[in-house]
């Protein structure tokens, strides 16, 4: 019988070798050198100190007060909802609009034409506070006019109507 000492010998050198390799391919790089200044990486998605949330939520730059949420956001209009009631959202909001007047009810107020001073693009909107069974709503609806086509001649304006320039339908079957 053969010694296991004897059947392992000429494999020995060669797995020492193996050995030997994969340990010098595990070897860690140095660490670098830490820098002097730390490196400041603000998430964009985290305030600074300096920052603040806002206290209310707003639309259109208009702000409500503490306790209204914003229900529904659309390109055009926006719902809130909140415990306050209609007289006090109506005081909130009277120093933040152009209007002069406001169209009081029972539960119920309509700024029926106004721009709100905090909006850059200097928007119409109609807003109306009524109260709801939760509390008061708000609905801020955008009523700007699109803007008056410029450079058009008389007949492309009344073209774009389906009208010839005497006020008569472009297509006879289509009366109107």
């Amino acid at each position: 019988m053969r010694s296991t000492s004897t059947r392992f010998a000429p494999v020995l050198p060669r797995l020492w070798l193996l050995v030997a390799l994969a340990a010098a391919c595990h070897s860690r790089a140095p660490s670098p050198a830490p820098s002097a200044e730390p490196e400041e990486s603000a998430a964009p998605d985290r305030l600074t100190e300096e920052e603040r949330l806002p206290d209310s939520e707003t639309a259109f730059g208009l702000s409500l007060p503490p306790d209204m949420r914003l229900t529904r956001h659309f390109n055009d209009s926006a719902y809130f909802l909140g415990r306050s009631d209609v007289s006090s959202v109506v005081l909130e909001l009277q120093p933040q609009l152009t209007a002069r007047n406001v169209e009081m009810a029972s539960g119920r107020a309509v700024f029926a034409r106004t721009q709100i001073r905090k909006d850059a693009a200097q928007r119409w909107v109609r807003i109306e506070v009524s109260a709801e069974q939760p509390g008061t709503q708000v609905y801020v609806q955008d009523i700007t006019p699109p803007p008056a086509p410029r450079g058009l001649s008389e007949r492309e304006i009344w073209s774009r109507v389906g009208r010839n320039a005497d006020g008569t339908p472009l297509d006879q079957n289509q009366q109107y």
